[in-house]
């Protein structure tokens, strides 16, 4: 399941405030790594991050799962709540938004509504894994060029649990600059 929320942590990593638009523009019901280049573009430089050292927080919220017990939320709570930090290059920052969306095509996932209005950013996305099935994606939340505070809610079969809706925090923070 990590690795289901990989391609959107990347992306995240990549988001900053623009104009306020949707990335849709031929409303097909899919952005496109060209339709997410142009909003970047028509955002300007305030859809790229600051490079630097960043602290990533991934918060579990709530899982509904039919028929689990309730121990497993629980349990689940304690194994997905984590921090890590990294390194953002400027060779990282400088290909914005519309570099991230092409390397989620690349990872069975499809962005289906994106838009920035100011400080909110709205992205819904469908992953397909081999393994588990067809996974749906909102994510929704405040961004910066040093911060995001969003929450994740995916909707899918999660392995041997079928089933589910997970939600959970995903904060990042430039924290400084990188370690040489």
């Amino acid at each position: 399941m990590k690795n289901a929320f990989l391609p959107a942590l990347a992306a995240l990593s990549l988001v900053a405030c623009g104009g306020g638009t949707d990335a849709d523009t031929d409303g097909d019901g899919e952005v496109t790594a060209d339709e997410a280049q142009a909003l970047a573009e028509r955002s300007g430089d305030a859809i790229k991050p600051e490079p630097g050292k960043y602290r990533a927080t991934m918060t579990f919220v709530n899982a509904d799962i039919p028929g689990a017990p309730p121990e497993m939320a629980e349990m689940m709570g304690n194994q997905m709540t984590n921090s890590y930090e990294f390194c953002m290059t400027p060779e990282m920052a400088d290909q914005g938004f519309g570099e991230a969306m092409q390397g989620n095509d690349a990872d069975n996932c499809t962005i289906g509504q994106f838009s920035i209005d100011g400080n909110q950013m709205d992205m819904a996305m469908t992953c397909d894994d081999p393994n588990a099935g067809q996974m749906e994606m909102t994510m929704s939340g405040t961004v910066s060029p040093t911060e995001s505070d969003i929450t994740m809610v995916s909707k899918g079969v999660f392995g041997e649990m079928g089933d589910a809706e997970i939600e959970m925090k995903v904060k990042q923070e430039r924290i400084g600059e990188c370690d040489s």
